[in-house]
């Protein structure tokens, strides 16, 4: 049996090698490279802020193409950073849309249980999805990589690519639960319904820097493009092209533009339509709308233009890199380099070593999804204790925002399943039937197994082993025919209680002893009242 001591030092290696250093997801990296071919202006954020007649003439192109094809739809505009700049309602636009496609009956519109179908099922505001599938459009691109809705629906599925048997997994599976508006990590406003699959959602740019994105909801339907390779021209992303005219992405970094294991990633079914004069603003059909939820306002119903950024730039002085660091509305760093309070710990100098090692390392090696085809890699790097808590945080200057929530719930992950309490946790949260289904296929979650992000990933799959068709599910995973983007298993589970109660303002839910499972404010990371429930904070959003 190890010793006490030795276990905690095994436990933040793990961390540290494992969790901490895990970049977001934002590229592939491939080979060496010099770190200097595309090297953002440390200003990027504020050369081509969106001013508020951008946004009307945004919203009135949008809706202009949305008059002539006969759509009433919620068209929502965000910056880079998340913040909602305009949110407008066509009249008569359906005020609610349905999630998910109805896999199966048992998950239809007035059957659908959460238990059984996640999130299938549920109807939510309009002007929630809109906003969500703006902000994937913001958060997934980059001034060197242009991602659509439509891409990320190619990513996050059982398949990629989609639709081919025996392959694995999208590489970004699972990342629709994160950025949600319950999330502790973030330093930019949440999407309401985190990042969507749902065409419709397109990134904008401004001189040939994104500023931002554009989210249109029109058919009552809020899924995923089951084949986003299909030549079918749906009207969101119609409408959501129409209105990028004149900030539309530069040809050459459009996700169509980029290979992934050999195969395009897609971008837009729609070419921008033959240009005629916009409807005047103010005689637009319909009415621009505040968007709150009781636990989070999203817009005041006042346009804007681009908020302050939510980073600022600093110079590494041990390796002499620009990186990025967040800031709190003060200007504070938000997440300086300190002690872990844990006995034994890392120093904030180790915590500085680490983060700087990461960020050094992403400058040496080359971006397989940015263009030019020489970029260096684009991260968000995070570094945290054995119970989750960050003890640093640093990014590069062009980093996607996506990967800012992301990166800190692989380090957690990686640090929770490695730990010896990570299945006694997940028993204590009402979360046991996982852990029993892993400790039946012989993984035990009690610290004598050192999980990566990518070994937890790999369990968490509706086929087991990955891209084995036909094989039970992963013990973390939703069994078919009821798994989907909406209902994927344990990272919906740990966030699922609180994101409904923040979705649609009811009633706080109850744990099996009757005690609340969220404060007022329901932040997913506080959704079970025990210590578990806190271990478990940061893990699904």
């Amino acid at each position: 049996m190890r010793s006490p001591s030795v276990s905690l030092v095994l436990v933040f290696v793990l961390v540290v090698s494992v969790g901490g250093v895990l970049f977001g997801c934002e590229g592939t990296p491939d080979t060496p490279d010099t770190g200097t071919a595309n090297t953002p202006n440390a200003n990027f954020q504020a050369l081509a802020p969106l001013t508020v007649a951008d946004v009307q003439t945004i919203l009135a192109q949008a809706v202009t193409q949305a008059v002539a094809s006969n759509v009433r739809a919620t068209i929502a505009i965000v910056d880079r950073g998340g913040n909602v700049l305009g949110v407008f309602q066509m009249t008569n636009a359906p005020l609610t849309t349905l999630i998910g496609s109805s896999v199966s009956p048992r998950c239809a519109e007035g059957v659908a249980q959460p238990s059984i179908c996640g999130l299938e099922g549920q109807r939510v505001p309009a002007t929630l999805a809109a906003i969500s599938k703006a902000g994937t459009g913001a958060f997934l691109s980059s001034n060197g990589n242009a991602f659509s809705t439509r891409t990320a629906s190619d990513i996050i599925q059982e398949h990629r690519p989609v639709g081919v048997s025996f392959v694995a997994s999208g590489p970004l599976f699972g990342v629709q639960f994160s950025s949600l508006p319950c999330t502790d990590i973030k330093n930019n406003p949440p999407l309401p319904l985190g990042l969507a699959g749902d065409p419709g959602g397109m990134p904008l740019y401004k001189n040939g820097s994104l500023v931002g994105g554009i989210g249109v909801e029109a058919d009552g339907i809020y899924s995923i493009d089951r084949n986003s390779f299909d030549i079918d021209i749906p009207a969101e992303e119609l409408i959501a092209v129409a209105g990028s005219r004149g900030f539309e992405a530069p040809s050459g970094i459009r996700s169509d533009q980029i290979l992934l294991d050999g195969v395009r990633l897609p971008y837009s079914n729609a070419e921008q339509p033959p240009s005629s004069p916009p409807l005047a603003f103010n005689a637009l059909p319909g009415v621009v709308v505040p968007v709150s939820l009781p636990a989070f306002t999203f817009f005041d119903g006042t346009l804007r233009g681009t908020a302050d950024p939510t980073f600022r730039f600093a110079s590494d002085t041990a390796a002499g890199l620009a990186v990025r660091i967040a800031v709190d509305q003060q200007g504070n760093n938000r997440f300086p380099f300190r002690n872990s309070p844990t006995p034994g710990g890392l120093t904030a100098q180790e915590v500085q070593t680490i983060l700087t090692q990461g960020i050094q390392t992403a400058y040496a090696l080359r971006a397989a999804i940015r263009e030019p085809q020489q970029s260096f890699v684009q991260v968000n790097v995070f570094v945290v204790d054995v119970d989750g808590s960050v003890l640093g945080y640093l990014g590069t200057p062009d980093a996607p925002f996506f990967g800012f929530d992301v990166s800190a719930q692989k380090a957690r992950a990686a640090a929770f399943f490695s730990g010896r309490n990570a299945g006694s946790d997940l028993r204590a949260a009402g979360l046991g039937s996982f852990a029993d289904r892993a400790q039946q296929d012989g993984i035990a979650f009690d610290g004598s197994i050192a999980f990566s992000n990518r070994g937890v990933g790999f369990i968490h799959r509706p086929f087991f082993p990955d891209g084995i068709d036909a094989t039970p599910p992963g013990p973390l995973s939703t069994s078919l025919p009821e798994w989907s983007p909406f209902n994927v298993g344990l990272q919906l589970a740990l966030v699922q209680d609180a994101l409904f109660t923040i979705l649609t303002g009811g009633q706080v839910p109850l744990s099996a002893s009757g005690q609340p499972k969220c404060s007022a404010r329901c932040p997913c990371h506080k959704f079970a009242t025990s210590d578990a429930g806190d271990r478990l904070y940061g893990l699904g959003g």
